[in-house]
Parts: structure tokens; sequence; C-alpha cells
């Protein structure tokens, strides 16, 4: 059974567990989680400001370059800007670069459900997960995106063979301006420890 099999049983496995979690989008949740989702949403603002940040000074020397921060520095910045008073957070997509980006069991059905979709008809979701509410914001596919993510044919030779040698199963491309590419998660407890 290949990895993106077995990568998939785990997913479905674990979403049937989770089927029974109530969600809505962002505008539609109750009153009473506003506040967690606020905090959740500060952090989604975070990362994405930090990775915007760090990806213009890359993005300007070629896709090679900032191929280079999403493989090395893009995971250890979404977990800096999520670790603090029980704070997880990150990225994931249904067509994954890293393995490790996995949707959370949460998230996974509502990222498969908007698939293929267009990010401005998708506000985002909140989850509630007993003590904590997930939080998943989408990821827009850009044009500084493009020499990673973008069509294959448009997307360097060198770009390619780089993802091929980090990620052999890589499925993060093809994306057109627009896109939903990925997602932004946050786990926001319920209750800040201050």
């Amino acid at each position: 059974m290949t990895l993106t099999r077995v990568a998939v049983l785990v997913i479905a496995i674990a979403v049937a567990g989770e089927s029974e979690r109530k969600s809505w989008p962002l505008s539609q949740a109750p009153d009473e989680l506003r506040s967690v989702i606020s905090r959740a949403e500060l952090v989604v603002v975070a990362m994405q400001g930090a990775v915007l940040a760090e990806l213009n000074g890359p993005a300007r020397q070629g896709a090679s370059a900032a191929f280079g921060f999403c493989h090395l520095d893009a995971m250890a910045l979404a977990q800096r800007v999520g670790k603090s008073e029980g704070i997880a957070a990150g990225r994931t997509s249904d067509r994954l670069r890293n393995p490790h980006n996995a949707p959370r069991p949460w998230a996974a059905p509502l990222v498969a459900a908007h698939a293929g979709k267009r990010a401005k008809d998708v506000e985002g979701f909140a989850v509630d997960l007993g003590d904590r509410v997930g939080v998943l914001r989408p990821i827009v596919e850009q044009p500084m995106c493009a020499g990673c993510h973008g069509p294959r044919e448009t997307i360097a030779p060198a770009v390619i063979d780089a993802v091929r040698q980090r990620y052999p199963a890589d499925r993060a491309i093809g994306f057109k301006d627009g896109d939903i590419r990925g997602w932004f998660w946050v786990e926001m407890p319920k209750t800040p420890s201050r």
C-alpha cells in the first residue's frame, strides 16, 4: 500500500470519528465562541503576516529561494507563532506537499468539502472541539506563490526538481490565482489560561 493510500485511509478513519463535531462558517458561529474565535484569528493573522513578510524577500530572488523558505522555515514559523497558552497552529491542504501537514481530524471533512473552491467564496470555519475551538481560514493562491504552486508548465524545472527531491509525493501544484491553496488552522482553548 502506498504512503498516499495509507494517509487517505488514516484520514478517512479519523473523519468518521470526527463527524459528530459541530462546525459553522465563522460568521455563523455561536456568540459564546466569538471571543475564542477572535483570539484564534489573531494567530492566523500573525502566521499569515509572518509568512508573507518572510516570503517577500526570497520571492524577489525567485521561486527557488522562496521554496527554501517554505521547506525549511514555514513550519517552524507556524509553530512559533502558535506555541503559547496551549495553542496549536499550522497549515494544511487537500493537496499536500509535506505529508506532515495532513489535516487535523476535525479539519479533514471541511478541507475535503471545499477542495477546488475559490477562496472568495469560503470565509473559514469554527469547530467545537469540547474544551477548545478549531478555526480554519483559507490560504489564497496569489501570484507570488505561482512559481511553486501554479500550473506545472509555468514552474521552473529547477523548482520542480527541488520539490521532487524533498517531497516525492507532492500534489501542491496546479493552483490558479484566487484558489484555496490550503488552510491556516488554529486550535485555541475556550478559556484563556491567564
